[in-house]
């Protein structure tokens, strides 16, 4: 992937468009859910690329809860970046709303083919935006979904936008949208799926930056635990002596809402800096 003051500047017209305004109604728990097909109005498309019809977005829909992108990108035409994706609003919050206490950026991500995503958090400055430097992580996403707890603190502005760009502290204090995107390779088909995004406290406690000279270390420096912690494996016991046997009742198995999709695994998420993209790299 790779940055381009340009990328979004020939989508400008997306900026453009009228505000989206947040449901109350829904996701209460959550920044943005997508429950039925009416929850599509929260997001809208990103197509772009350097020469015009190298990035297409055949559909935007959503799919048993899923928000889905599916298009293609290409160089075929001649571009140097192809970008392909969505910008998603609030919902159950106002967009802008100060979210200056979060450290943990939730989302869940699946692709139809193994690839890095772009994750972005928008403010509502249309220049910024338009040239691509509100803060931003790549995120490698499997086909399988999975929630990522993704830290604030490895947001940042690429390295091109200047000394000006906006911190991430300084885009929490008034959030307007999330993005996230394919960009330039793997060229081909594109399939890629969002589920909730929410903005949380610290799941669990970010591991302090190893100062020790790197022939030193022992494990990274950054590193966030998506699994909470009443949900880590709990230490062997002695076992406990054999239940009274008690009659059993037949209970129907409650059945999830068929708009809920199921719930996917946790990933352990690691960040670090990539000479590739120049970006903070989580896997």
């Amino acid at each position: 992937m790779r940055g381009h003051p340009l990328v979004l500047a020939i989508a400008a017209g997306l900026a453009a468009s009228p505000t989206l305004h947040a449901n109350p109604a829904r996701g209460r728990d959550a920044w943005v859910r997508f429950d039925d097909a009416s929850s599509v109005a929260s997001a809208r498309p990103i197509v772009a690329s350097d020469v015009p019809g190298d990035a297409t977005l055949a559909a935007l829909s959503v799919d048993d809860g899923m928000l889905r992108v599916e298009g293609e990108l290409g160089m075929a035409r001649g571009s140097r970046w192809a970008t392909l994706g969505a910008e998603i609003a609030p919902d159950g919050i106002e967009a802008g709303a100060d979210l200056g206490g979060a450290a943990v950026l939730r989302i869940r991500l699946a692709s139809a083919m193994a690839r890095p995503l772009r994750v972005r958090i928008k403010g509502s400055d249309r220049e910024i935006g338009n040239a691509g430097c509100y803060p931003v992580v790549v995120q490698w996403v499997t086909p399988a979904a999975a929630d990522y707890a993704l830290p604030l603190s490895a947001f940042r502005a690429p390295g091109w936008c200047g000394a000006n760009s906006p911190t991430i502290a300084r885009t929490l204090s008034a959030v307007q949208r999330v993005e996230v995107t394919a960009n330039d390779e793997p060229a081909g088909p594109v399939s890629f799926s969002v589920v909730p995004v929410s903005f949380q406290k610290k799941e669990a406690k970010e591991r302090v930056p190893d100062k020790r000279p790197a022939g030193k270390r022992d494990e990274s420096p950054v590193e966030l635990a998506a699994v909470p912690p009443g949900a880590r494996e709990a230490p062997a016991s002695p076992p406990a002596s054999p239940p009274v046997a008690t009659p059993r009742r037949r209970v129907a198995a409650a059945t999830p809402p068929p708009s809920v999709p199921a719930p996917a695994a946790s990933k352990r998420v690691v960040c670090e800096f990539s000479t590739r993209y120049q970006l903070m790299l989580c896997y």
